[in-house]
């Protein structure tokens, strides 16, 4: 054995000790910078999860604001009030909001209806009318030189809110005003305060202190709007001694006295900043459950190069190994309140504690895939919702694959069905080439609500039957196919502001019910029933010649004449108006021949039908 060789076997426990005493440093070193490194991947994540769900929240009040303002520039109330005039219109606000908030869960909405120079008429919350808003709001004044409909973050004279504006138009197609709705950044502060368990404190820009004339929470903090009524004064202290132009024009997190300080910009219609989303989260609410299983494996591993040096490899093994368990649960993050699992594409590895609340029937993975061999076993092949296969690609590849668009699976468990607004990401840098994080978020409640507001937009309150704006879209539709053949029947009941004066407006009222319910009853499955007015219904009859659209409406009359209302005291009549759509029909001549028609039934005496053929 050569002399060298005979030494290193003499002092090999020597050169183990003095080889884990200048490793010492280093491991301690190397453990300090993991531990760090790994307290701020978890503040990284945390930030990115907090910040898509104020987006999603920020969408979802997009998408229910801009649908509240479409719905009311459908009634002619807010027309005639531009043209007109209204001196009740602001109560009529109020009561809207009123209503709003009494019966959906928009419980923070303002409504302001403005002119076509930019002036308030009329609003919601305060009497308060008469000034321009085109000089304090660019996307009013944006509005007015070209109109369109703008959703956005702005500051008014009261607040900072996200409005929706849509533009309003006489029967000659000309701008004559705006319907805003503005809802109120209170119900996504409560709402990320119940998802996440943070504080918020909203900043607007001090350039708009001047503005702010009527500041709705009467918060300043050097010149800087606090805009979120429920910001409390410790929050806003803590956010003076950090510096509030320094958390203003901050972005990313920052750890400053005992807190998580992540932050989110707000930009106004041109891209410029205007106000700052920062929320606040005790350190010690964190759990760093990775960063204990850390300093777990630094224990052992040095443990390890103190006594068996030889065996650094396998400790570097065991400390690959580890490092993946560690990403795996970095990615899974179990406390999420939303289903979060990772795949392999052919298997799930493993899932958060949300999946098997909700798959309450199965204690672990195993379990599930005993069952199901995917989770897309469980999508209803419904359209608009994903499916095993999405246009022959595999439902995770075309989900990765079309990242900014929504996708949304439609899951029957306990003979219900849930809607999930799903997202995945390709995990392969981290893990190799085939893994996949899902994450699966529950919006069933949220698209219930959008279907009922949905169905409120097009149906008639009183009637339950299709309303004005339902009528106006589907007449547009008829005129963009040009069906053939297609007829319309214009009904009108007679009489009827006689049954008002002496029956009262609720017998009326009833009448109408009662009618509609009957003209209901003999639809064909293709008829469309709509309440257009007062008194005054159209029924459209697709693949229908005016011949037997004469009969149809023959059929109607008969069947309201034969109508009998409250125990038989009451009964009415109704006079109708039959055309058939022509080639060289417009929506307007469509329209006007199907009210001469209805006219002149009711010149020759009313209860009968009377055609019109010319253009």
């Amino acid at each position: 054995m050569p002399t060298y060789l005979r030494l290193i076997n003499q002092h090999f426990h020597w050169l183990i000790l003095l080889g884990a005493i200048l490793l010492s440093p280093m491991v301690y070193v190397l453990y300090s910078w993991q531990v760090d490194e790994a307290r701020n991947q978890e503040f990284q994540f945390y930030q990115s999860s907090l910040i898509e769900k104020v987006d999603v929240l920020i969408k979802e009040k997009q998408n229910t604001t801009q649908a509240l303002a479409v719905a009311m520039t459908s009634p002619p109330n807010f027309k005639n009030a531009l043209l007109n005039g209204d001196p009740n219109l602001q109560e009529k606000l109020a009561h809207y909001t009123h209503q709003l908030k009494k019966l959906t869960k928009y419980k923070g909405v303002w409504i302001q209806l403005v002119d076509n120079t930019g002036v308030s008429l009329a609003r919601s919350w305060t009497t308060k009318k008469g000034d321009n808003l085109a000089k304090v709001r660019q996307d009013i004044a944006s509005m007015i030189q070209n109109p369109r409909r703008i959703n956005n973050f702005s500051v008014g004279k009261f607040a900072l809110t996200f409005k929706s504006i849509v533009p309003i138009f006489d029967d000659q197609n000309r701008f004559i005003g705006m319907v805003d709705v503005i809802s109120q950044i209170d119900s996504i502060d409560q709402a990320l305060s119940e998802m996440s368990d943070v504080h918020s404190v909203v900043l607007v820009d001090k350039r708009y202190r001047r503005q702010l004339t009527n500041a709705f929470t009467g918060k300043f903090v050097d010149d800087y709007y606090v805009a979120n009524i429920d910001a409390t004064e410790p929050d806003i202290k803590l956010i003076e001694r950090y510096g509030v132009e320094r958390a203003f024009k901050d972005s990313g997190y920052k750890v400053f006295d005992g807190y998580l300080m992540v932050t989110r910009h707000i930009s106004d219609i041109n891209g410029q900043p205007m106000a700052t989303w920062v929320t606040l989260k005790p350190l010690d609410s964190f759990e760093f459950i990775h960063v204990y299983d850390t300093q777990k494996q630094f224990v052992i591993m040095t443990l390890f190069i103190v006594l068996l040096l030889i065996f650094l490899l396998a400790m570097m093994y065991f400390k690959h190994q580890a490092e993946l368990e560690k990403r795996f649960f970095f990615e899974v993050f179990d406390t999420s309140t939303e289903i979060v699992y990772v795949s392999n594409q052919r298997r799930i590895l493993f899932a958060n504690r949300r999946f098997f609340e909700f798959f309450d029937t199965f204690q672990n993975i195993e379990e599930f895939h005993q069952t199901y061999h995917c989770i897309c076993e469980l999508f209803v092949p419904e359209e608009g919702y994903l499916r095993r296969y999405v246009d022959g690609i595999y439902w995770f590849d075309h989900v990765i694959g079309n990242k900014e668009k929504s996708h949304y699976a439609k899951i029957r468990w306990h003979d219900r069905d849930y809607i999930f607004l799903v997202k995945a990401t390709d995990i392969s840098s981290h893990f190799g080439t085939d893994y996949v994080s899902v994450l699966m978020t529950d919006i069933t409640e949220e698209e219930h609500y959008k279907n009922r507001l949905e169905y409120l937009i097009a149906h008639d309150e009183l009637t339950d039957v299709h309303n004005r704006h339902y009528f106006n879209q589907y007449l547009q539709n008829v005129m963009a196919e040009r069906p053939d053949p297609f007829c319309m029947v214009f009904i009108d009941v007679d009489h009827f502001k006689q049954v008002n004066d002496a029956h009262g407006h609720d017998m009326g009222d009833k009448v109408l019910v009662e009618v509609s319910q009957a003209l209901e009853g003999l639809l064909r499955v293709r008829d469309v029933l709509c309440r257009v007015g007062g008194e005054e219904f159209a029924i459209m009859l697709p693949d229908t010649h005016l011949e037997n659209g004469l009969i149809l409406a023959e059929r109607y009359r008969e069947a309201v004449a034969d109508l009998t209302v409250d125990k038989g005291r009451l009964s009415v009549t109704i006079s109708l108006g039959v055309v058939q759509l022509q080639a060289d029909d417009s929506l307007q001549s469509f329209y006007k021949r199907a009210d001469r028609a209805l006219y002149l039934a009711k010149q020759q005496g009313r209860n009968r039908v009377e055609i019109d053929r010319t253009l």
